[in-house]
């Protein structure tokens, strides 16, 4: 995600658009939603889909109006970075026309990602999320879960500012908020994380901030805490989690 965003963003994208694409990708991949719906239900994977989206969408607002036309009232002109469009437009005229293919063609290629490409990329980080769930399921208490993650704003900012820094995978990370659920933890405290997580770690961060200044950066992760946060907290209050 990370050579992606940067590249856009090299190529012309705004930052508001760059901030937005680094929160929406990692935590809807169709991996992560197949699993989610699997082991925590297609509730909390709806609440998770639109509180992801939710958060890249405020945080590029605020990025479009607190640091792209605050960059346009201070120069007094937009910074514009054109792309090379004739190198595009190249790459499209090289590209190979795939043409049109059978429908038992399609059909293998439909079955092969699904059943070996697939479980090449995914099964070994969900074979790790498994693992990680066990070992959680049996050496933490469920007094010590519900007491501290359980119903209430203290365990999401306890649940977010544990994923922030940390490098999440987003398929992985279903299996130990599903086994953290089973021992006491409320699914919002699981739902900031599984957002939170896999958007921002300590890689992303110094990348953002080095690229594209320690103002984008700070404002990056605030907004996802805090963003997160508060439409978890809204799921919560209406009982939709």
């Amino acid at each position: 995600v990370i050579p992606t965003g940067i590249g856009l963003y090299r190529q012309g994208v705004s930052k508001a658009s760059t901030l937005a694409f680094f929160i929406s990708t990692p935590a809807t991949t169709v991996t992560t939603i197949m699993i989610s719906v699997g082991m925590l239900g297609w509730k909390f994977t709806i609440a998770e889909i639109v509180t992801c989206f939710g958060v890249a969408f405020l945080t590029g607002m605020l990025a479009l109006f607190l640091l792209e036309k605050r960059e346009v009232k201070k120069t007094g002109k937009v910074n514009f970075r054109i792309a090379e469009v004739s190198n595009m437009c190249a790459l499209c005229e090289n590209s190979k026309n795939p043409g049109n293919s059978s429908l038992k063609e399609k059909f293998r290629e439909m079955f092969h990602y699904g059943f070996i490409e697939m479980v090449d990329d995914v099964g070994v980080y969900i074979l790790i999320g498994l693992l990680t769930a066990g070992i959680v399921a049996s050496l933490i208490p469920e007094t010590i879960i519900e007491n501290y993650l359980g119903k209430g704003l203290l365990p999401l900012f306890i649940m977010v500012l544990i994923g922030t820094p940390m490098y999440i995978c987003s398929t992985a990370s279903v299996p130990f908020v599903a086994a953290m659920a089973a021992k006491g933890m409320h699914l919002a405290a699981g739902l900031v994380f599984l957002v939170a997580g896999p958007a921002t770690n300590l890689s992303t961060i110094l990348v953002i901030g080095k690229i594209m200044g320690k103002r984008t950066a700070i404002l990056y992760v605030s907004s996802i805490i805090f963003f997160t946060v508060f439409i978890a907290y809204g799921f919560c209050l209406v009982g939709w989690i």
